[in-house]
């Protein structure tokens, strides 16, 4: 008997989004909070799994010929401390860890850009399956450019109330003036040098403009007066839910004022507005799999 054990990492949103070479695109910002599967020989129960997570199981048996009677005995358990429908990525990291899984129980061999790609076959997608940084088409799978690093800081994300569903989020470029094209391409460039540079201080100044760039978008209430208390505080930048409702401060826990920040936002952002407070990690992406005999 085997079982295999998935930790998928969500995210507080993106670092950046937009439109880059006449493709959408984003470049997930992985923290260290987890979407957890179990799969294992037993009493098949994927009946019971969430419907998107049934869709990627269904493609990944159709698109490599797994027999059908194999769905009898796999046995799942799942288990996340992703909040749902905030832009933290709380169905891909189903989905990606999903694929994972079944990639380690038969043997598959699935890269992350295949990961990737079954992810969005079934909805629009983060890029968290990736170790390293690339600018991602959420869309289609397809990778439009590799960044030489990763990001490792702190952030403290506010969980905003109300939710947002990727599947109805509209993904027109219509949204985008040629203006906002050229300042999102501008966007890239300074944070794929934040990057090669190991700049946090960069890398913090690209979130912040692609947040504002996005407001055009889907507009948040408080972004401003965060992004204002992060600068007053010794923070990095905002990092944001693109299509969701999160924002997160990241800081470099040596410069930034945490308290005074917390007390600042309490005055500012009435406790109304938001669900929770979170502080957590930027972290490199991946899935990590286990699989032992039993």
């Amino acid at each position: 008997m085997r079982r295999v054990k998935v930790e998928t990492p969500g995210t507080c949103g993106e670092y950046i989004q937009g439109w880059y070479d006449g493709n959408p695109c984003l470049v997930s910002s992985p923290i260290d909070r987890y979407s957890r599967i179990i799969i294992e020989e037993g009493p098949g129960n994927l009946g019971l799994l969430k419907p998107k997570t049934q869709k990627l199981v269904a493609e990944v048996f159709r698109r490599y010929a797994i027999p059908t009677q194999e769905k009898k005995h796999l046995h799942v358990t799942m288990d996340s401390d992703i909040p749902l429908e905030k832009g933290m990525a709380s169905s891909t990291a189903d989905i990606a860890g999903m694929a994972a899984g079944l990639s380690a129980y038969f043997g598959l061999d699935l890269k992350p850009k295949e990961i990737g790609w079954l992810c969005t076959v079934i909805e629009p997608s983060d890029n968290l399956m990736f170790e390293g940084l690339n600018l991602f088409n959420h869309l289609s799978g397809s990778v439009l450019k590799e960044f030489d690093g990763t990001v490792a800081a702190d952030i403290i994300v506010i969980d905003f109330h109300g939710g947002i569903d990727t599947m109805t989020f509209n993904e027109s470029q219509d949204d985008y003036s040629p203006d906002d094209l050229e300042s999102f391409a501008e966007i890239v460039a300074q944070f794929e040098k934040g990057v090669r540079t190991k700049s946090l201080k960069d890398i913090g100044a690209a979130c912040t403009q692609s947040a504002i760039l996005n407001q055009k978008r889907l507009r948040k209430n408080y972004l401003d007066d965060l992004i204002g208390l992060s600068q007053d505080f010794g923070g990095l930048g905002t990092v944001i839910g693109h299509s969701g409702t999160v924002i997160g401060v990241m800081y470099d826990n040596g410069d930034f004022q945490e308290e005074a920040f917390l007390r600042a936002f309490k005055q500012v952002v009435p406790e109304s507005a938001y669900a929770a407070v979170y502080r957590n990690h930027l972290i490199p992406g991946g899935i990590k799999i286990t699989t032992v005999a039993v």
